[in-house]
């Protein structure tokens, strides 16, 4: 009879255990799905309404991104630049040129790193290139033997260019980039396409939203999670990230997602591709520890950050929505950069405008239902926030047409996307 009581309490106690784990799931996936429906991503408002329509990125070689270094010189694919090396070499830092086809920078940096056996945090770069790309970018290491480096061969990478010194290269090292960008299967053909083509290439500016990337170019969710990371819902971001199958995940990985979502972890992590080299790690991380938050934890500092960077980027872009009524010449209140107005960049020691523009920028920050200490996340970072002009200029622009497609290359300054200029070129204009 005992054995029977207490057969009858486990099983109670295991259907009650399963009850709390389906309603834990349901309402954190209705939390998640309610953040999908509300942050869209918000890129809507153009400056002019002439378009071409076509597509971008078909493959790598129509996408061809060059790094601009601070002294002005440009990385071209293809093309070998002699950079003198420091005579008074303490033989701390190597400095080379990164070609790369279909990588990201942080996969190819780490699979260097593997070759020479050193970890990725000997490597510095001063910004992410895109991945189905061809990109050039200057990148320092320390403590790295230069025959090793000269003995790496991958496919899809290529190093040279190497230049003994004594200074590392840090995020933001760089003037910008040029870009020579392939539209393919324009909507209008001949002599419309170059009336179109000559009016849009007179753009000098350009609204200056974050770009897709910001936000994952597959996956559009990373300001989501970082929305519920400043909430504290480290469970719900950490299932944000690693779970939550959307439209454009593959079938392995969106078998994984629904895995993780199921809180199978252990055979989540077996199902997931090993190019999915963050979510194993922090699926492994929760296994072991049983905290969402320190799953995140075992994360590199800047992927940290893109989380985080990713909300303040979605606010930002609303921002410019906002302003967009009333133009972008300088008002009263505006605090300009490079004689531009700007928009707040929210972070613990936001610096608001003034005018109409700092009654925009406070509108939304109490909306968000925002404080100063929502961006002090202890161990995970701290964000100060910043200012970002809300539209950037446009260098060097011009095009050709060719082979049915045509071809457009012009240079932005760092921290500005290709993709922000192009959106005026090949999206119909509602």
């Amino acid at each position: 009879m005992y054995f029977l009581i207490q057969q009858r309490k486990e099983e109670s106690e295991k259907n009650l255990k399963e009850k709390l784990k389906r309603y834990r799931k349901k309402l954190r996936e209705s939390r998640i799905k309610e953040k999908l429906k509300e942050m869209p991503l918000n890129m809507n408002k153009y400056l002019t309404d002439a378009y071409t329509g076509g597509i971008i990125k078909k493959y790598p070689e129509d996408f061809i991104v060059e790094e601009i270094t601070p002294e002005g010189i440009i990385l071209e694919v293809g093309k070998s630049i002699e950079f003198k090396d420091e005579e008074n070499w303490k033989g701390n830092f190597i400095h080379f040129t990164l070609e790369k086809r279909n990588w990201t920078t942080l996969d190819a940096i780490r699979e260097i790193a593997n070759r020479v056996g050193k970890q990725r945090k000997h490597f510095g770069f001063a910004g992410n290139k895109d991945k189905h790309a061809i990109t050039t970018q200057r990148v320092g290491c320390f403590n790295v033997k230069l025959e090793d480096l000269k003995k790496v061969k991958i496919k899809g990478i290529v190093l040279r260019d190497f230049q003994k010194t004594n200074r590392k290269i840090r995020l933001g090292d760089l003037w910008g980039n040029r870009f020579t960008i392939r539209v393919r299967e324009p909507e209008i053909k001949g002599k419309e396409l170059e009336e179109v083509l000559n009016k849009l290439c007179k753009l000098k500016y350009f609204l200056n939203y974050y770009g897709i990337q910001r936000f994952g170019t597959t996956r559009p969710i990373t300001h989501i999670v970082g929305r519920l990371i400043i909430e504290r819902d480290w469970e719900g971001a950490f299932h944000a990230y690693c779970g939550t199958p959307l439209p454009y995940d593959d079938k392995k990985s969106t078998l994984a997602r629904e895995l993780v979502d199921e809180e199978n972890f252990k055979e989540a992590y077996k199902k997931f591709p090993k190019a999915f080299f963050y979510e194993r790690r922090m699926i492994k991380a929760y296994i072991e520890t049983g905290s969402y938050q320190k799953a995140f934890m075992i994360l590199p500092p800047h992927l940290r950050c893109m989380f985080i960077n990713a909300y303040q980027s979605y606010l930002f872009n609303e921002i410019i929505n906002r302003r967009f009524e009333y133009g972008f010449e300088p008002m009263e209140g505006d605090i300009l950069i490079d004689g531009v107005p700007s928009g707040a960049l929210f972070g613990y020691k936001t610096k608001f405008a003034s005018g109409i523009q700092g009654e925009i920028e406070k509108e939304i920050y109490e909306r968000e239902n925002l404080s100063p200490e929502d961006f002090k996340i202890g161990e995970f970072g701290s964000f100060i926030g910043d200012r970002r002009a809300m539209i950037g200029k446009i260098y060097n622009m011009k095009y050709w047409i060719e082979d049915g497609s045509y071809v457009l290359q012009f240079c932005l300054k760092k921290g500005n996307y290709a993709t922000s200029v192009l959106r005026e070129f090949i999206e119909k204009k509602k």
